[in-house]
C-alpha cells in the first residue's frame, strides 16, 4: 500500500488466524499485508472478524464475533458487562492461568522491543497478588457512568455509551451501595470498600465532549481523551460512608479521602508492600542508615515497607497530590526519618544537583509512576546519582519498558522483572523491576 492509497475496510468481516497477543490487549492477525488487531479474540483461534476502526494505514482493528476453531483457553466470559460490549474485562472470555502467561508474553516482548532488554525467555513471569487468585469481586475501588437514565455502568468498547450491565470487578457491597444511591442521570460515581468495611459513595458531574466534524478515524481518540478530563481531579460529593477511607497494611494505618490513590485490588498493596521490602533487604552495601527516595509515593506505602526493614532510614517521599502526601505525613509520623515534599519528581529532582557527595543523594530508589511511566529524563537522572538500588513499579508494560531500558543502556544490572496480575480479567498487567547500578553487578 503507497502513501497515496486509502484503503477503507470499516464494516468488512475478515476471517483471520489469531498470531499473538499485544499490547493494549487485543490480539495480532495479519490480511492481505495489513496488521488486524481483535479485540475478543485468543492465541490460535480461528475466528470472524469485523472491522470497526480503519484509520487507513498498516492496520486496523475489529472485533471477534465468530470463533469457527476455539482455543483451549477460551471460557464462558466471567463479566456479563464485557459479553454485552463493555470495555471493562476485556480479557473475561480466557483462562486466568492462560491469560497470566499472554500477560508475560507481552512484558518480555516490550522489553525486548522497546528496552532493549534481551532475555533467552520468552516470557515474564506474572502471578496473583499475595497469592489471591479471584477473578470477580476483588476491586475495592470502582467507578461508574450513568447516562440520562441515571443508571449506573461502565462504557461501551471504543464509545461514549453506557452499558449497565454489571460488571464482576466490584466488590458486590460497593455495587450495591451505589445502585441505592441514585446519583441521578449524567453522573460520574466512585465507590470504595475501606478495610473496615466502610463503604463509600461520591458522585461528580460528567461532561461527554462535543463530537461535531471528528470522522471514526478520530473517535476512539476523542473518547479516550475525554475519559482523562473526566478523571482529573474535582468536586466530589459524598452521600454514603464517612468522608475518609480506612486502609491498612501490616501495622499500619492510612485514613486517606476518599478519592485519593489507592491500590484497586484487595490484596495488591500488601503483594507490593512484600515485594518492596524483599528488594530493599537484599539491596546491595546498602548503610545502616540509607537515604531512600520514594518517588511518586502516594499515601506512602512503599515508605512504610520501607521503615518495617530499616527503621533508621532516612526516606524522602514526593507525591504532587496534596491529599496523598497529606495522608502519608500522618500515617506515617515517625519523626525525623521521613520527609514529605508535595512537588512533581521533575520538580523535586531540578532543586537537587546530584553531587554524590550531598547528603541527599540516595542510596535507594523506588518509583510507581502513573501510566505514562517516568520518562527518559528522570530515569537518567537517576542512573547517574542512585548508589545501590532502583525498585520501579510499572502499570503499563510499555513504558515500563521504557523506563528500566534507560538503566539497562546506562549499565545497570536488571537483577528482578516480575509481572502482577493485579486486574483480573483484563489485559491490564503491572510489572516490578528491580535494578542494581554497574559497579554493583
Amino acid at each position: 500500500m503507497t502513501q497515496t492509497e486509502r484503503t477503507e475496510w470499516t464494516g468488512r468481516v475478515l476471517r483471520l488466524r489469531i498470531e499473538g497477543p499485544a499490547q493494549g490487549g487485543e490480539f495480532v492477525a495479519r490480511h492481505e499485508g495489513r496488521v488486524v488487531f481483535c479485540r475478543g479474540g485468543i492465541t490460535g483461534e480461528l475466528v470472524e472478524v469485523v472491522v470497526d476502526d480503519d484509520p487507513g494505514r498498516a492496520f486496523c482493528r475489529g472485533t471477534v464475533i465468530g470463533v469457527l476453531e476455539s482455543s483451549r483457553d477460551r471460557i464462558e466470559p466471567l463479566c456479563p458487562a464485557a459479553a454485552a460490549g463493555a470495555g471493562c474485562c476485556d480479557w473475561s472470555h480466557i483462562d486466568p492461568v492462560a491469560a497470566r502467561g499472554f500477560s508475560g508474553r507481552i512484558l518480555a516482548e516490550q522489553a525486548s522491543r522497546i528496552g532493549r532488554i534481551h532475555s533467552t525467555a520468552d516470557r515474564v513471569p506474572v502471578g496473583v497478588p499475595a497469592g489471591d487468585d479471584a477473578s470477580t469481586g476483588w476491586r475495592t475501588v470502582a467507578r461508574w457512568v450513568t447516562g440520562a437514565d441515571g443508571v449506573p455502568g461502565v462504557r461501551r468498547s471504543r464509545s461514549r455509551d453506557v452499558v449497565t450491565v454489571p460488571c464482576v470487578q466490584a466488590d458486590p457491597r460497593i455495587a450495591e451501595a451505589v445502585l441505592a444511591a441514585g446519583v441521578g442521570p449524567h453522573r460520574e460515581v466512585l465507590g470504595v470498600l475501606g478495610d473496615d468495611g466502610e463503604v463509600h459513595v461520591a458522585h461528580r458531574r460528567v461532561t461527554d465532549p462535543v463530537t461535531r466534524g471528528r470522522d471514526r478515524r478520530s473517535r476512539q481518540g476523542a473518547a479516550t481523551s475525554a475519559r482523562a478530563r473526566s478523571s482529573r481531579p474535582g468536586a466530589w460529593e459524598l452521600v454514603s460512608g464517612p468522608s475518609t477511607v480506612t486502609r491498612r497494611v501490616g501495622e499500619h494505618t492510612w485514613r486517606l479521602p476518599v478519592d485519593a490513590f489507592w491500590q484497586a485490588h484487595r490484596s495488591a498493596a500488601t503483594h507490593y508492600a512484600d515485594l518492596v521490602r524483599q528488594a530493599v533487604s537484599g539491596a546491595p552495601g546498602l548503610p545502616a542508615e540509607p537515604v531512600v527516595w520514594d518517588l511518586y509515593g502516594g499515601a506512602g506505602l512503599f515508605s512504610a515497607a520501607v521503615l518495617d526493614v530499616s527503621p533508621r532510614a532516612r526516606v524522602t517521599l514526593v507525591e504532587s497530590s496534596r491529599a496523598s502526601s497529606g495522608a502519608a505525613g500522618t500515617a506515617l509520623d515517625t519523626g525525623p526519618g521521613i520527609v514529605t515534599v508535595c512537588a512533581r519528581v521533575e520538580a523535586f529532582l531540578a532543586r537537587t544537583d546530584g553531587d554524590p557527595g550531598r547528603p541527599g543523594t540516595p542510596d535507594l530508589v523506588i518509583l510507581d509512576p502513573p501510566r505514562g511511566g517516568a520518562g527518559i529524563d528522570v530515569m537518567a537522572d537517576l542512573s547517574g546519582r542512585t548508589r545501590s538500588r532502583i525498585i520501579h513499579i510499572g502499570c503499563d508494560p510499555a513504558s515500563l519498558a521504557r523506563d528500566v531500558g534507560v538503566l539497562v543502556a546506562a549499565g545497570w544490572t536488571l537483577v528482578d522483572l516480575r509481572g502482577v496480575a493485579a486486574f483480573p480479567a483484563t489485559h491490564h498487567v503491572e510489572g516490578l523491576a528491580v535494578l542494581d547500578p554497574p559497579r554493583m553487578s
